[in-house]
């Protein structure tokens, strides 16, 4: 009987640490980089990507960035480019609310997808998906596109006229993360 009471506080350690690592922040699970492999519109146009690559990196304890080059479809040299900063709290993930109320971000973290769904003023939708890779980005306009956004990241987090970024709100538009049941 007591060899049973004994391993119980054991059991219930393990348990604790189990459901602690189920429940930790997905932070380091959507770090990384992510390659296009579809960009789609309804109804279907030309605003839509032939190319682009995301790059998430933390910069803190509770805060990575997302920095995002592209390749428009029907204008391949114009600027196409963005970056975020998004919070992980609580066990999930949420992007800044200052300029994000049109897009929602969904991430499967078995597959390694991130899906980014973009609502246009003209009514259309543009969802954009997007595979964890290993390989170098070689592309020479991606390269460019995202080592002005590595460079400007600095200007984000620390814009003075929105004050500093863990002043930001975080919390209308969380990213989907998809968990195993």
């Amino acid at each position: 009987m007591t060899t049973s009471l004994l391993r119980l506080p054991g059991c219930l350690l393990a348990a604790l640490c189990l459901s602690m690592n189920a429940a930790a922040t997905p932070l380091s699970t959507i770090e990384g980089e992510y390659d296009l492999v579809s960009s789609t519109t309804v109804p279907d146009g030309n605003w839509k990507f032939t190319k682009g690559r995301i790059s998430i990196t933390r910069f803190d304890e509770r805060h990575v960035t997302i920095l995002h080059a592209c390749e428009w479809k029907k204008s391949p040299k114009e600027v196409c480019n963005e970056r975020y900063v998004a919070q992980g709290r609580n066990g999930n993930i949420y992007l800044q609310d200052m300029n994000t109320s049109n897009q929602r971000m969904a991430f499967d973290p078995a597959a390694r997808r991130l899906t980014v769904v973009t609502h246009g003023g003209d009514g259309t939708v543009r969802r954009d998906v997007y595979a964890a890779t290993s390989t170098p980005l070689t592309d020479r306009a991606l390269v460019r596109r995202m080592k002005r956004e590595r460079e400007a990241v600095d200007d984000l987090i620390d814009q003075p006229h929105f004050g500093p970024y863990s002043k930001w709100e975080f919390g209308k538009n969380p990213i989907e993360i998809t968990r195993l049941q």
